[in-house]
């Protein structure tokens, strides 16, 4: 179980008399909730078919995780058993259990509890406290059954980020289907949406995934809550005050802040050498211009929206700061090499497979720059702020330079790199000797 960039427990294991249950199925069972199957072969009728299950439901919880364990017996005899949950813990940081290394087990502080770094992990339950685990003797009737129960806590004073504590954000809609795998599609989705909600001074925001990257992430969040925008506004007015309080304010080559820009990633530590506040992203800004602009145009309360402007005019100076193309590179050597959607150090290639040297300017991410200045435009017109006219202006001559610059060379000559990319370009042409392009970097 991880919390907060930290494994809480490094290993919870279910014994009966001293053996693992074979396992047979596993299933979710709603937000947060997972169902798991074995079966005590060694138990109960000596038959082909086992009379003896197990079935846990297992349930994540603000600030830990709960867990029923049920055995049941279908046998013609009583069954007994002595059954032993075995827990550790080593609060290993994320990204060392990501690369697959290890850390030493922390000390338990007393019975079933640890503390480390300023997390205090706990562990309890309805049986007896062992040296390493729980305990429970069970003692089942013909065809009877036993529920035993354990919970594991984390206290944390350093978290970057907490559970929200309110209501879904938004709108669940019920959707029905000849094909019912359709249903049930939907139905998980919003479950695992549901799971990934986490919050920051009750604001509430979607982390990017499960487990790396349970946190604050400017352009996966912002996406986020702007395909849900449909089902309602208040995930993304969350989202963008979020962001908001925490715009770049001055310039700082080791977190790679600038004035106006939104953030990449949050963590309560240095994660794979990145700080734990980290700006290292080109288009979660222009990103963020757009989900104020679609959540205003959605319904959000215009009030909320007036409170965001003069972030808004700070992210749209930021855009205004890039010369020709919003353009990356890292000038630290311990950030990330590149800094779009596809952030792997070897995601941005020729077609030869050559990587493509920094500072490169991503066709996706004019094409958000774009979008973002007309947007920006739109919101200071309709709430009676000056410079519209100049985004719209810089919207303009950035398509015209992209159009001038991008192609790629293809089997028909060269053509267009911009055809879904560039938001909202005209699509006049541009004779093949205006300019030329092979790869995003040029």
């Amino acid at each position: 179980m991880f919390h907060a960039d930290a494994r809480a427990l490094a290993r919870a294991s279910l014994l009966v008399d001293g053996r693992e249950p074979e396992p047979i199925g596993y299933a979710p069972a709603g937000p947060g909730a997972d169902r798991f199957v074995s079966v005590v072969r060694w138990l109960g009728d000596p038959i082909p078919d086992p009379t003896v299950r197990v079935d846990r439901l297992r349930r994540v919880v603000p600030g830990g995780m709960s867990e029923e364990i049920v055995v049941s017996s279908t046998a013609d005899v009583p069954v007994r058993a002595t059954v032993t949950l075995e827990v550790a813990c080593d609060l290993a940081p994320m990204e060392v259990v990501k690369s697959g290394g290890s850390v030493p087990p922390v000390s338990p502080a007393d019975a079933l509890t640890w503390i480390a770094h300023g997390t205090t992990v706990r562990v309890t339950g309805d049986g007896t406290a062992s040296g390493s685990g729980l305990l429970w003797d069970v003692d089942l009737p013909t065809r009877g059954s036993a529920t035993l129960r354990w919970q594991v806590r984390v206290d944390d004073t350093r978290a970057a980020v907490a559970a929200p504590s309110g209501p879904i954000e938004w709108s669940r809609p019920e959707v029905t289907a000849d094909d019912h795998r359709l249903v049930r599609l939907l139905d998980r989705s919003l479950d695992d949406l549901a799971t990934l909600r986490l919050a920051e001074q009750g604001d509430t925001f979607l982390a990017a995934g499960v487990p790396w990257y349970l946190t604050l992430f400017g352009r996966d969040s912002i996406w986020a809550a702007r395909m849900l925008l449909p089902l309602g506004t208040g995930l993304a007015a969350g989202t963008l005050r979020v962001l908001a309080r925490r715009q770049g304010r001055r310039v700082d080559a080791h977190t790679g802040e600038e004035p106006g820009k939104i953030m990449h990633e949050l963590r309560r530590d240095e994660f794979t050498s990145l700080p734990p506040a980290y700006y290292g992203t080109v288009d979660a800004t222009p990103l963020w211009v757009s989900l104020l602009h679609d959540a205003w145009r959605w319904g959000m309360p215009a009030d909320e929206v007036a409170a965001l402007l003069p972030a808004l005019e700070a992210a749209l100076d930021w855009l205004g700061g890039h010369a020709d193309f919003l353009r990356y590179v890292d000038t630290t050597g311990r950030g990330l090499a590149n800094q779009g959607w596809k952030d792997s150090g070897d995601a941005v290639r020729f077609r030869d497979g050559r990587r493509a040297e920094p500072p490169i300017a991503l066709a996706e991410v004019q094409g958000y720059a774009y979008q973002a200045a007309v947007q920006g435009a739109a919101l200071l017109d309709a709430f009676g702020r000056p410079g519209g006219d100049r985004w719209r202006e810089y919207a303009d001559a950035l398509a015209e330079r992209f159009r001038a610059a991008y192609w790629v060379d293809g089997p028909h000559g060269r053509t267009r790199h911009w055809r879904s990319t560039a938001a909202g370009a005209r699509s006049t042409r541009s004779p093949a000797t205006s300019g030329t392009c092979s790869a995003p970097g040029c």
